[in-house]
């Protein structure tokens, strides 16, 4: 028996804002228990297993795996971009990669590593507090800047996709990060402005990687034949019993069309 599971741009993107959603509700109310209740039983625990601004926890590891999964679509796309000898077959390689980065960096926050040393370089307060975001994002101004023309050739649906996800991650990423910085260096981080802050900035990070994936998935269906995974259930005479299928045909998508 065979059951066919394919990858379908809607029912993921829904699947995700879900879990994004819960994370950011079960956050919220680990922070509250642990404000008005410090003293209840598990409060510490919870706030630790589900806080967003905490590292090594359940909102990290989806967040990793967000990032995985956008690196593991990129690299399907890249794939066929290479059978196909495409002109940006390069582009989608490296995006591939930086986002493999980014799940390992999610992983072990490598980013933040850059704060001790960059703020006794700097001597950073105010927003840039948190003074990893200056090297980091001179390196995103030049990526914006060299991907650009690969942006502009998409087809016009995924080109609003993907500007819309890079605002969101980059906004929440490093502007809401900035505003963060603000508030780390003026009022400490045990007040609530710092914890509203914090929570925004990693619900726009998770709702970038969302679009992004629903771009990516979307783009795959309509232009490279799309993904589905064949399951077989083995029978008396039957030996394989999974089978992983990517239909993906070498093909060029159709000339982008601009909007008038």
């Amino acid at each position: 028996m065979k059951f066919q599971i394919p990858l379908a741009p809607g029912a993921v993107t829904q699947f995700l804002l879900r879990v994004v959603s819960s994370l950011v509700v079960l956050s919220s109310l680990s922070l509250i228990t642990l404000h008005f209740f410090p003293d209840a039983k598990l409060a510490g625990f919870f706030t630790k297993a589900f806080n967003l601004d905490v590292e090594k926890n359940i909102p990290t590891l989806y967040s990793c795996l967000a990032l995985l999964f956008s690196s593991l679509l990129l690299g399907v796309i890249a794939y066929a971009k290479n059978l196909d000898s495409d002109h940006y077959k390069n582009h989608w390689k490296i995006l591939s990669f930086i986002f493999l980065f980014l799940s390992l960096d999610e992983a072990g926050s490598l980013h933040e590593k850059l704060i001790d040393p960059m703020r006794g370089l700097l001597n950073a307060t105010g927003v840039f507090y948190f003074t990893w975001i200056v090297p980091i994002g001179f390196l995103v101004a030049i990526f914006l800047f060299s991907y650009s023309k690969f942006v502009l050739h998409l087809p016009v649906s995924t080109k609003k996709l993907f500007v819309a996800a890079t605002a969101l991650y980059i906004g929440g990423a490093i502007g809401v990060e900035m505003l963060g910085g603000y508030v780390s260096s003026t009022t400490g981080q045990e007040n609530v402005s710092y914890v509203i802050v914090t929570t925004l900035e990693e619900f726009l990070e998770m709702l970038g990687i969302v679009v992004f994936i629903h771009a990516l998935i979307s783009y795959i269906k309509t232009y490279l034949g799309g993904v589905s995974w064949n399951i077989y259930i083995p029978g008396k005479n039957t030996q394989v019993t999974e089978h992983q299928n990517i239909g993906l045909p070498a093909m060029s998508e159709p000339a982008n069309t601009r909007s008038r």
